[in-house]
């Protein structure tokens, strides 16, 4: 029997190497570049309410739905959204104050912290990092209204995605899924002593292998695995599967892919 397969609509893309095409391969380390999450987000008022790792998948789902005329022919209840992401995905930069009021000597002291390093902490911070927060502003964004979830499995997390959608899918519970993953570990750099850090997002837009499409996923183990280079990207964490497939995909590698416990995902160009 062949294993399930899918077909890719859309691609969304942000990795420090660019966004979109310009992210298929190079780059370097860092921050993805020339990226505003306003040119993103619909609502400018959300972005006070998002982490980065939030503001990048957010706008990776709007890229992997762009320009394909069949999201709007699908009512909003069939179409499906799942996510990946990190549950620690709020700023770490926003403890930092809080942090270094509460250490002696290099120490942290839990009761300074309670006392003098608490009131120090933005009140957003939780807020903004939420586990399922690309979900939610993302679904309400560009109104998918079907099955949805969110999984924090660490770099399983995106895989575990795209394997519920595509099977959401080909069972009839959904017309299109959308899913990704997106994280943002630059600020984690002390956490990682000489690690270089980096940043991205990948989301895809799947439906039913009747559709013609640039590309298809199948829900197996691929005959090559594909990794991203922390050298041009820096580790990704949760993102890193994801951005992997996506990048192999735009620069029309063949049959590849990742594998996550038991989860294989193939994808190949057309």
């Amino acid at each position: 029997m062949s294993a399930p397969e899918l077909a890719i609509l859309g691609v969304g893309l942000l990795c420090s190497a660019g966004i979109g095409p310009a992210g298929a391969s190079g780059g370097q380390p860092g921050q993805v570049p020339g990226f505003r999450a306003r040119d993103h987000v619909a609502n400018r008022k959300n972005i006070k309410l998002m982490a980065r790792s939030v503001q990048l998948g957010v706008a990776a789902v709007g890229l992997a739905l762009e320009g394909s005329p069949l999201v709007a022919e699908v009512p909003p209840h069939r179409r499906a959204m799942y996510t990946g992401s990190n549950p620690l995905a709020s700023e770490f930069g926003d403890l930092r104050p809080a942090i270094e009021a509460a250490s002696v000597q290099g120490v942290l002291d839990l009761q300074r912290f309670a006392s003098d390093g608490v009131p120090l902490i933005h009140p957003l911070w939780l807020v903004k990092g939420l586990s399922n927060n690309v979900l939610g502003f993302s679904s309400a964004q560009q109104d998918f209204q079907g099955s949805n979830a969110n999984y924090c499995h660490d770099s399983a997390s995106g895989v575990l995605a795209l394997w519920e959608a595509g099977h959401a899918v080909l069972e009839g519970r959904a017309c299109l899924a959308v899913a990704g993953s997106s994280d943002c570990m630059i600020a984690a750099g002390p956490l990682f002593p000489g690690r270089p850090m980096g940043e991205g997002a990948a989301f895809f837009l799947l439906s039913g292998p009747q559709h013609p499409s640039r590309w298809r996923l199948r829900l197996a183990p691929p005959p090559r695995l594909i990794d991203y280079d922390e050298a041009q990207l820096g580790f990704l964490g949760v993102a890193g599967p994801t951005v992997a497939l996506a990048r192999a995909a735009l620069s029309g590698m063949g049959p590849c892919g990742v594998v996550e416990g038991d989860h294989g995902i193939t994808i190949f160009t057309n």
